[in-house]
């Protein structure tokens, strides 16, 4: 019956509450709305996002960076960790509104650009039965003020000591972003709906490359991380994510 519940709430609305963790220097707040989780990274009074959410929450999620106690006018970049609806659809909005520039992956410029998802491989019952639906997701169409193909360090740009790292895998342009010992990951994995295990994403094309995106970041591009940040559910420790993908 737990499980009932919580998929009615993923497949229907998703249900969540915001979360907040301080670590070395500077704090990670999640907000939820549609089970797609937005974070906001501050240190300093500096501050940006990862992810935005759906195109229509952005309201909600100005009001969620507020009562954090920030004005959106001090956040100093949005990284968009891929080009799907349910990530990029708000960044729009703090860029109108607040000057925000938005930061996507060599890749994805074409989901940014048209607004438009790509076709999505499910791995299982609830991707199945969420497909039609996330493939026919849609944003206002706009052009990404930076796009990284490697990598980017966030420290000139924001004032934290952050890394954006392109890993193409869910999507062509997806990205994480390394800070301290926290890994944003996007939809490279998330949370399990019930419990704090990693499980695979909803949607995958090639499995084989995901494991292999998720081994790189253990062992080499966040070898030190302890808390991944997931887009859907989470966070989940180290230890969930290489007992997953072991």
């Amino acid at each position: 019956m737990v499980f009932l519940r919580a998929l009615l709430c993923l497949v229907l609305v998703g249900c969540a509450t915001p979360s907040h963790f301080t670590r070395a220097g500077f704090e990670v707040h999640t907000f939820t709305h549609d089970s797609t989780n937005a974070h906001l990274v501050v240190k300093d009074g500096a501050a940006f996002l990862f992810d935005t959410g759906y195109e229509k929450n952005a309201a909600l999620l100005e009001a969620d960076v507020r009562a954090a106690g920030l004005d959106p006018k001090q956040l100093k970049a949005i990284v968009i960790s891929h080009g799907h609806a349910d990530h990029a659809g708000g960044a729009l909005s703090f860029h109108q509104r607040f000057g925000v520039p938005v930061i996507i992956g060599d890749g994805d410029q074409g989901m940014y650009t048209s607004g438009q998802n790509e076709p999505l491989c499910p791995t299982g019952l609830i991707g199945s039965l969420r497909r039609r639906t996330d493939e026919a997701g849609r944003y206002s169409a706009s052009a990404p003020d930076v796009i990284v193909a490697d990598s980017l360090s966030l420290k000139e740009l924001t004032g934290i000591d952050a890394l954006v790292t392109h890993l193409p895998g869910h999507t062509g342009g997806s990205l994480i972003v390394t800070v301290g010992d926290v890994v944003l990951v996007g939809d490279l994995l998330r949370g399990s709906i019930v419990g704090s295990g990693a499980e695979t994403h909803f949607y995958q094309c090639d499995l084989e490359l995901n494991r292999s995106n998720v081994k790189r970041v253990l062992e080499q591009l966040a070898p030190s991380a302890q808390l991944f940040f997931t887009g859907h559910f989470g966070p989940v420790s180290r230890e969930a994510v290489a007992e997953h993908f072991h």
